[in-house]
């Protein structure tokens, strides 16, 4: 491959959960296999030094770009996420910035390659996670943040070892693959839980922190729980103060929400297990430059617009939260796509009250749920709301007065589609 354009060719055209329906047969379940055959395929480790591994229904993303932050001050990060906004470059970043065409061209040509004449498939996850394996022995980075796609146990990241493990929050998602309960969903994602490592958890609802107990002590390991061994505290919007082995105060973070105290503590307490040596000023720098596009993001250039990729019941309720806490605005307006397999009713229940027009309309994916049924739900939840053209309404959303708030929510691929028809919104 000569060009990232070939690469995200080749990317698009295996097979791919995140915007495809399973097809059916054995391939569908989620399973570590296909990585275990690849990694031996290409000499690939699965022991990476200082690997912080991220699990968790909400708040992945926010704690993996702040583990990467901390971590970057005295090492080099490599970390992986998805799914993506706008390029699949954003899955795999040397400390928080893209990696060279040269290098995607080179790392999937090789895993394309080296795995021609094997009977494994890799799916798109699947492949891009390889390429974060390559990549960390070619660029013998020394330290690395991993956020799981899907569950924990057999999430396709869940074949490195010796990891400390991090678990967000665990709500109900994703009930169809992991479970009903919050204890089944809690069992399935505290499988990244590794024998004789650490673990860090936010604190849960009781079944699921009790499932996260066993886990930990099945594996024997050493777990340290939000508001037992650490805690942090929000002392103004955005401003908060951690309390662990440490005591730090004055953390200043650029991401809006008090949820966010959360995410803080745990990435705080996991990296502070792995670098002792930070600073309380190295901390509260690395904080303030953290960066994550689309977790209730007000725009600069449009500060009456906001962009948030919730998409679960859990993720509505906290935005939602911070909509009712924000009285500057006369009126809100929110666009909204989801997917089939979320629980609309659910999430939209929570903008009830808050927003006082939904604009529905569906996300550029097979995935998505049509304008027409999210229109059918939110008219029974008694919402003011209508079809809209996802195109023409983006315009609408950036041309709104400043006295009304707009926010485009529900879909990581609906936020990704209007940040790339504006860019420079």
């Amino acid at each position: 491959m000569k060009s990232f354009n070939e690469v995200s060719k080749y990317l698009n055209s295996l097979i791919n959960y995140e915007v495809e329906f399973p097809l059916g047969g054995s391939r569908d379940r989620p399973k570590l296999d296909p990585v275990y055959a690849a990694a031996r395929a290409l000499l690939l480790p699965l022991v990476l030094p200082k690997c912080i591994h991220i699990a968790g229904t909400v708040g992945k993303g926010s704690t993996a770009a702040m583990t990467q932050a901390l971590l970057s001050v005295h090492h080099s990060v490599l970390s992986f996420t998805s799914p993506h906004l706008v390029s699949p470059k954003e899955r795999v970043q040397l400390d928080g910035r893209d990696l060279s065409d040269e290098l995607w061209c080179e790392g999937i040509s090789a895993i394309r390659d080296g795995m021609l004449n094997s009977d494994t498939k890799l799916t798109y996850f699947e492949t891009t996670f390889v390429f974060y394996l390559w990549c960390a022995k070619k660029l013998g980075t020394t330290a690395h943040v991993v956020e799981t796609g899907l569950g924990g146990s057999f999430d396709a990241t869940n074949v490195l070892e010796r990891t400390t493990a991090v678990l967000t929050r665990v709500d109900l998602d994703h009930t169809h693959i992991l479970g009903k309960t919050f204890g089944a969903i809690a069992k399935d994602k505290s499988g990244i839980i590794k024998e004789g490592m650490s673990c860090f958890s936010v604190a849960q609802e009781a079944e699921a922190m009790l499932e996260v107990e066993n886990s930990a002590t099945a594996k024997h390991a050493a777990l340290s729980i939000e508001e037992r061994e650490f805690r942090c505290e929000q002392v103004r919007p955005q401003v908060f103060r951690f309390r662990g082995k440490r005591a730090i105060d004055d953390i200043s973070i650029p991401l809006a929400g008090e949820f966010q105290k959360h995410n803080l503590a745990v990435s705080l307490a996991a990296t502070l297990s792995l670098d002792g040596s930070l600073t309380d000023d190295e901390i509260r720098s690395a904080f303030r430059d953290v960066r994550l596009r689309g977790r209730q993001e007000v725009l600069d250039n449009h500060p009456n617009v906001m962009i948030d990729v919730c998409h679960n019941p859990a993720s509505f309720a906290e935005l939602a939260a911070s909509l009712r806490a924000d009285k500057r605005f006369s009126k809100r307006i929110a666009l909204v796509a989801m997917m089939k397999d979320k629980d609309a009713r659910e999430s939209l229940r929570h903008l009830i009250g808050v927003v006082d027009e939904l604009w529905v309309t569906d996300a550029p994916t097979p995935r998505t749920y049509s304008a027409d049924a999210l229109l059918e739900i939110a008219n029974e939840l008694h919402i003011s709301t209508r079809v809209v053209n996802r195109v023409h309404a983006y315009k609408d959303i950036l041309s709104l007065p400043d006295n009304i708030q707009g926010i485009v929510c529900g879909s990581f691929y609906l936020v990704g589609d209007f940040l790339s028809a504006h860019p420079d919104a």
